[in-house]
């Protein structure tokens, strides 16, 4: 080791070290770009520093040390937020109130850390005897710090792709009747519950939302549930037509990665059997990382703003609100992408002779709220930015009232967004098309995320069911069908397809264990029209 290569590695490591804590959530080609950008600011530092200092193993030690620094600064933040000693140190108290933002920049601290900085640089930097003889521990020291996420990451991916085998669906039909083929929109509200689930425990209305549905020719079934609880166990699941236990059957139950529900949800089995009689597959997202549906013929989602990844690793670093995320925060990219994603389903064009199936995921009413109930423009008080729903939502700084009144507001408004976007598409469409739209699961107020004894159920698997079908289809429709028998029942009615229906049944999984599933089909009870409306201040 006679050469210093060690800012590379201590340039990797922030990069490296964040995503080995978010391999179950954060797509593995979402690490690229930042760490092409960490990397290349790195040499940035390191190639200066050679040109003022004239060496080479001096300015890789203070390439080193800053980078460890800027990175450093977030942890140092929450530190000084948490503890309040150190928040008295920093603040006048008079000037001090008590929803500071969790990640707020203040220019205190900035100024301690800067000064601070530039002492770790001139040490680091510093020409003395024994500079050349650290060089090899630093190296060594880079090898250890980016070598254990690595490890991590790689025995978490191969755990995750052991023994997994993706079942295949096919038609059950001699031949199909491919002689009527409208366009198919799926389309996924996020977190969406049912109207009795929201009365009760939101404190929110939406039967002018379902009357309007209805009015337009929906079937909305009254005892619709979700089969899972969680996005991509629910996506997985009714994307491919089957349970998970049937889709990964070689699959390790202790595993905690997420990576073959991605596989499944990307090249689902509705759009393979679509494609095989003519369709073009379409997909509009709005940024939940899990949702990457590389394999459609259209992916459209709004790139304004950084990922969540990027977005996550910028909070790490010294900037303020008006200058990072090229000038816009994730709760405006979020708003932005959310209208996008229904924009983009209306907007789509496959071709004049072309069916098309657009799966379409809008991330929200789920948290964050980012919209009142008329489209105006909120944010958390005491969060910043995430995506944690559940109890999750309130061990990030939120409240029971907060989720309550949060969600009402993104909810109705989301909802007049569907009604135009319905609206739009009809009005467009040369043939009456097909749209299934759905919540993935309820909402989660009352949701822990790892025991089920703690939750209710009756809150987080009822959920929005609403079908414009063909009457071939929706004869056979009845009000307790869940997301796993929603293609089956299509096929079957628009191709005279032979799916035998499945039990529609519920599990519950815990965040930390999604494949160790829990039945719960029959602690749901039937919806209710009894059930008190609770207002969102009766959750203080």
């Amino acid at each position: 080791m006679r050469r210093p290569f060690h800012p590379i590695l201590f340039g990797l490591y922030p990069v490296l070290a964040l995503y080995s804590l978010n391999t179950s959530l954060i797509p593995i080609g979402d690490i690229v770009l930042p760490a092409l950008l960490v990397l290349g600011a790195t040499l940035a530092v390191w190639g200066v520093l050679a040109v003022v200092l004239r060496s080479a193993t001096r300015a890789a030690n203070g390439a080193s040390v800053a980078v460890v620094w800027v990175f450093a600064y977030g942890h140092i933040w929450d530190f000084v937020q948490r503890d309040g000693r150190w928040r008295t140190f920093f603040y006048d108290k008079n000037s001090m109130t008590s929803h500071l933002p969790r990640r707020a920049k203040n220019e205190a601290i900035s100024s301690y850390w800067a000064g601070v900085l530039v002492l770790a640089l001139l040490v680091a930097c510093w020409k003395w005897k024994k500079a050349d003889q650290v060089m090899p521990a630093m190296n060594i020291g880079g090898i250890v710090l980016a070598g254990v996420p690595i490890l991590s990451i790689g025995a978490s991916l191969f755990s995750a792709w052991r023994g997994t085998q993706v079942r295949a669906v096919g038609s059950n039909a001699a031949k199909l009747d491919t002689s009527v083929r409208p366009d198919i929109y799926y389309i996924i509200l996020d977190g969406y519950g049912r109207s009795d689930a929201l009365k009760r425990v939101i404190g929110v209305s939406n039967d002018w939302f379902i009357n309007a549905l209805e009015a337009r020719g929906f079937f909305v079934p009254r005892e619709a549930r979700s089969n899972y609880c969680e996005t991509e166990l629910s996506l997985a699941s009714s994307l491919n037509m089957d349970y998970l236990s049937k889709l990964l059957p070689n699959l390790d139950q202790a595993t905690v990665e997420r990576f073959p529900l991605d596989s499944l949800i990307d090249k689902n089995g509705v759009s393979r059997y679509l494609r095989k009689i003519g369709y073009r597959y379409e997909a509009m997202t709005s940024g939940f990382p899990a949702v990457h549906p590389y394999s459609a013929d259209i992916w459209l989602q709004d790139t304004k703003g950084v990922s969540l990844f990027a977005g996550a690793l910028l909070e790490e670093m010294p900037a303020t609100e008006g200058t990072r995320y090229e000038g816009m925060s994730q709760f405006t990219a979020r708003r932005i992408m959310l209208k996008s994603a229904l924009q983009n389903a209306v907007q789509s064009k496959a071709g004049v002779d072309i069916p098309k199936f657009v799966f379409v995921h809008v991330l929200a009413p789920h948290p964050p709220f980012v919209f009142g109930a008329d489209g105006q423009e909120i944010r958390p008080k005491k969060m910043g930015f995430s995506l944690v729903d559940g109890n999750h939502f309130y061990e990030n700084g939120g409240t029971p009232a907060e989720y309550a009144s949060g969600y009402a507001g993104q909810a109705t408004y989301i909802s007049k967004l569907v009604l135009s976007a319905v609206d739009q598409i009809l009005k467009r469409s040369s043939q009456q098309p097909v749209i299934i739209i759905q919540g993935d699961h309820g909402s989660k107020l009352k949701l822990d995320q790892e025991f089920v004894e703690k939750t209710d159920l009756n809150e987080c698997f009822p959920n929005l069911n609403a079908y414009l079908v063909p009457k071939s289809v929706r004869v056979n429709l009845y009000d307790s069908i869940t997301p796993v028998n929603s293609f089956r029942m299509l096929f079957n009615g628009l191709f005279h397809d032979r799916f035998p229906l499945l039990p529609d049944r519920s599990f519950y999984s815990a965040w930390s264990k999604p494949f160790q599933f829990i039945e719960v089909t029959s602690k749901i009870k039937k919806r209710s029209s009894s059930e008190p409306v609770l207002s969102p201040s009766a959750h203080n």
